[in-house]
C-alpha cells in the first residue's frame, strides 16, 4: 500500500481519540460541510403527516425543500400525499421592516387554505439574523387557527446538521400528552425521517415492523416515520422505546427517558443475525416477551441457514473494504456492515470515514465501541483534503490503490468503483431490507453474485465517464 495516499490508518477508537483532541480536524469545514440545520429540521418534520412546515424566509428555502424532499424524492409512490411548502417569501422590505406581521397572516392562511393537524414554523438564515420572533407569533397564531402551531429556530448558522435533527425531536415532545391509559406490549420506533419522502431505507422500517409482529410487539408511532399527531400525542403510553437507527433515536430516546421516565432500549443497528437477536431481545426483554422473540429468532434462523452458510463460507478468511459514504446512508450504517462481516469471519477495513462525521456523532461511536466493535479505519489523503464523498478520480484512483495491498479483498460499496476485487454492489439493496433476517438474504445473494462475476470485465466507458 502507497502510505503517500493514507491521511490515517489505525482502528476507529484511535480515529475518534485524534478528532477529541482536534489533531484530525481539517480547518476549512465548509468543504465537506453536510446539510444545514434548517434542512435537517425539516427532514425530521417532514415525516410527520398532515403537518404543514412553514418557512419563514425568502422563496429559495422552501423551494429546495419541495423540491426535492416532497416532490423529486415524493411519496406518490409511498401511498401518501404531496403536502405542502408555504413560504413566507421575504423581500427587501421585510428585511429593514421585520417578517412577524407577514408570518401571522401567513400561518392563518396555511390553516385556511390546508387544515393540516399541526403547522411548524421553521425560521431560515435571514429571519435569524434581524431577530424575528418565531417562537411568539407561533403562540400568538396557535390563539387563531384550529390546528396546532409550533416553532423552532432552525437558521443555518445557529447549528450544525445534527442539532437540526435534536431540536426538531425535542420539538415533536411539546406534542406528547400525559397518559391516559398504557398501551400494554407496545413500543415507540424512534429516530425515523422516512415520512412522505425516501429520506432513509423504509424497507428496513418494514423488516422491524415484521419481526416485531411476529414477537406479538404492537408499534404505536415510528416517530417521524410517516406518523400522524395523534400517534405523537400517544407516545407516553407505550411501555418501551427502541431505536430504528441508534444514531439518531439514541437522542429522542434519552430525552423521553429523563423527561417522562419512559425505558428506552439501547441497541444498534440489526445487520447480521448477532446484531438482529440483540435489537429483537433489547426491545423483547423489557416488556417480559422474551420466550417468544426467542422462538421467533430459532424459526427465522432456521429459513436464512443457507444464506448463513453462504456468507460463512464467502467472506471467512478475507479483507472485506466496507466504504460506508457511497450507498450506506451514513457512517454508523457501514459500520454496522463491518461488525456483520467480522461476525462471518472476514477483516473489516472502514474506508474513508471523514472525521467530521465522527465528530458530530461521537455518542453512537462511543456506544459502538462498548459493544466491541473497533474496525480498523482507512482515511485517504483524497477525502480528508477535498472533503467530498462523491466518486471522483482522486478517490477512485486512492481506492484502487488501497485495494491492491491485500491479496483477498471484496469491496462493499457502490458499482460506480472499480477496484481490482469482487465488487458487492449494496446499491442494489436500496430498495429492499438490509436489517434483520430479509437484510441477511439479500447481502448474501449480492455476495455470492460478486464472486461469481469477478472475472466479467467491467466497461472501461463508464469509468471514463465518471471518472474521467
Amino acid at each position: 500500500m502507497d502510505g503517500s495516499r493514507i491521511a490515517f490508518k489505525g482502528t476507529l477508537q484511535q480515529l475518534l481519540e485524534k478528532v477529541e483532541t482536534g489533531e484530525m480536524i481539517p480547518k476549512m469545514q465548509a468543504s465537506h460541510a453536510p446539510m444545514c440545520k434548517f434542512m435537517t429540521a425539516f427532514l425530521v418534520l417532514n415525516g410527520i403527516r398532515h403537518c404543514v412546515p412553514l418557512v419563514h424566509a425568502p422563496t429559495g428555502c422552501a423551494l429546495l425543500m419541495s423540491e426535492w424532499a416532497r416532490r423529486s424524492a415524493c411519496c406518490e409512490r409511498r401511498g401518501v400525499p404531496l403536502e405542502p411548502v408555504p413560504c413566507t417569501t421575504f423581500d427587501e422590505s421585510d428585511v429593514i421592516y421585520g417578517g412577524e406581521g407577514k408570518l401571522l397572516e401567513a400561518v392563518q392562511e396555511a390553516d385556511k387554505k390546508y387544515h393540516p393537524d399541526l403547522i411548524v414554523i421553521l425560521s431560515c438564515c435571514t429571519a435569524g439574523i434581524i431577530g424575528d420572533d418565531v417562537e411568539m407569533i407561533a403562540q400568538e397564531a396557535e390563539k387563531l387557527v384550529n390546528s396546532r402551531v409550533l416553532a423552532i429556530k432552525s437558521e443555518g448558522f445557529g447549528g450544525d446538521f445534527r442539532s437540526g435533527y435534536e431540536d426538531a425531536f425535542k420539538l415533536i415532545m411539546e406534542l406528547m400528552e400525559p397518559p391516559k391509559k398504557k398501551q400494554e406490549k407496545t413500543i415507540n420506533i424512534l429516530g425515523a425521517r422516512v415520512g412522505p419522502t425516501a429520506t432513509e431505507i423504509s424497507e428496513d422500517l418494514k423488516e422491524i415492523e415484521r419481526l416485531l409482529g411476529e414477537v406479538g410487539i404492537k408499534i404505536n408511532a415510528e416517530i417521524a416515520g410517516g406518523c400522524t399527531v395523534e400517534e405523537i400525542r400517544r407516545a407516553r403510553e407505550v411501555e418501551l422505546n427502541a431505536s430504528w437507527c441508534y444514531d439518531w433515536g439514541q437522542k429522542l430516546g434519552d430525552l423521553m427517558k429523563d423527561r417522562f421516565g419512559m425505558p428506552y432500549s439501547r441497541t444498534g443497528l440489526p445487520y447480521g443475525l448477532k446484531a438482529t437477536e440483540e435489537w429483537l431481545l433489547g426491545v423483547a426483554r423489557p416488556l417480559g416477551m422474551e420466550k417468544e422473540a426467542l422462538e421467533v429468532i430459532k424459526r427465522e434462523t432456521k429459513k436464512v441457514l443457507p444464506e448463513l452458510d453462504c456468507l460463512e463460507r464467502t467472506l471467512k478468511g478475507k479483507t472485506v473494504i466496507v466504504e460506508p459514504t457511497t450507498v450506506f446512508n451514513g457512517p454508523i450504517r457501514g459500520l454496522a456492515m463491518a461488525r456483520m462481516v467480522e461476525e462471518f469471519g472476514a477483516h473489516p477495513i472502514v474506508i474513508n470515514i471523514h472525521p467530521y462525521t465522527i465528530k458530530e456523532r461521537v455518542p453512537s461511536i462511543k456506544y459502538l465501541l462498548e459493544t466491541g466493535l473497533n474496525p480498523e479505519v482507512i482515511l485517504t489523503k483524497g477525502v480528508f483534503r477535498l472533503g467530498s464523498y462523491s466518486e471522483m478520480w482522486q478517490t477512485e484512483e486512492e481506492l484502487e490503490k488501497v485495494v491492491q495491498g491485500y491479496d483477498n479483498a471484496i469491496y462493499f460499496g457502490s458499482s460506480d468503483r472499480y477496484p481490482p476485487c469482487p465488487v458487492v454492489n449494496l446499491g442494489l439493496v436500496s430498495r429492499f431490507p438490509r436489517y434483520g433476517f430479509k437484510g441477511i438474504q439479500n447481502i448474501a445473494r449480492l455476495v455470492e453474485t460478486a464472486l461469481k462475476d469477478t472475472s466479467r470485465p467491467r466497461s472501461k466507458l463508464f469509468k471514463e465517464m465518471i471518472y474521467g
